[in-house]
């Protein structure tokens, strides 16, 4: 498939940055309770296509690939009841309304993906709501077949806060044969949020889930947290560490319980940020870059300009 052909090349590939905060603090859009901002695409859809295009802009403009996911982790069979959009196809309607924005771009096509986002039923937040295994896999196999339907490139978990459901997750992405990323929530201290280590959890899912992900990383995390998380003894002389191969970084170095729910954005120093994912790299080899809360299209273009500068060095 061409994204996994571009995912095993030596290049990096971007990630959209910040959707969600940018929609409540840029352009004063409120949020469905139920779904986040998904139903943005018939409510708001000039606003919504703006930022995913200043997205892509950055990257035609370094020649990079990137990753688009569709504004859906909120979405499922469950939280549709209650949106006030029961009556709409929100999921395929997510994965048609990204291909219109790639249609724009007929010379870079080929290098935006689009990936199906989906998330844990509960609070990412917090692990005590995540879902067993089997219940897990039962629940996102509805999701995950309609993604199926939408033709996306890739499947992306968001935020998977435990185990558990994470590896039912993994089940039901298998079972389409699309290529599928699983990304944690992660403490400092090297675990997900119900205490199991990062290395563990990649070993855990990659010796039970067949096809195993593409990869591994995580979102919604300040770049020193997850190297604080990655450098604990429980991770490190991991073979499984491997497999962990990018992040989607939160502009704040709060823990996530800190996080959750918390009124005020938190922003930190975007030049150190885009220093720190720099550091990351070469330790750990990342290939997949982004930006989560607290992140814009500034945030997007220093940290390009900086892969890009690291392209031009591999390729000498």
């Amino acid at each position: 498939m061409q994204f996994e052909k571009y995912f095993n090349s030596r290049g990096f590939i971007l990630t959209e940055g910040a959707i969600v905060e940018r929609l409540k603090n840029e352009f004063n859009v409120t949020l469905n309770r139920h779904i986040n901002h998904a139903g943005t695409i018939y409510e708001g859809p000039d606003i919504l296509s703006k930022i995913y295009q200043e997205y892509i802009g950055i990257a035609h403009k370094f020649d990079m690939p990137i990753m688009l996911m569709t504004p859906t982790r909120k979405v499922n069979f469950e939280t549709m009841k209650f949106s006030g959009f029961s009556d709409r196809d929100l999921i395929i309607d997510s994965c048609n309304f990204l291909k219109e924005i790639r249609s724009q771009y007929p010379g870079f096509v080929d290098k935006i993906f689009i990936g199906g986002l989906l998330g844990c039923k509960g609070d990412a937040y917090q692990s005590v709501e995540a879902l067993d295994v089997d219940t897990s896999y039962a629940f996102h196999s509805l999701q995950v077949s309609e993604f199926t339907k939408g033709n996306v490139d890739f499947l992306f978990a968001g935020i998977m806060p435990a185990l558990t459901e994470a590896i039912g997750m993994a089940r039901a992405m298998a079972a389409s044969c699309l290529p599928y990323i699983i990304s944690f929530m992660v403490r400092k201290d090297g675990c997900l949020l119900d205490g199991t280590g990062i290395a563990e959890a990649i070993k855990v899912i990659d010796n039970e889930v067949n096809p195993k992900p593409i990869c591994y990383m995580a979102n919604c995390v300040h770049p020193s947290n997850l190297k604080m998380a990655l450098d604990q003894e429980i991770n490190q002389n991991s073979p499984y560490l491997k497999r962990f191969a990018g992040i989607q970084a939160n502009s704040s170095s709060l823990d996530p319980e800190e996080l959750n729910n918390n009124a005020m954005l938190h922003v930190e120093n975007f030049d150190e940020m885009v220093g720190e994912i720099c550091s990351l790299i070469k330790t750990y080899h990342f290939k997949v870059l982004g930006g989560c809360c607290g992140t814009n299209d500034v945030f997007i273009e220093k940290l390009a300009i900086a892969l890009h500068e690291i392209n031009k060095i591999h390729k000498t």
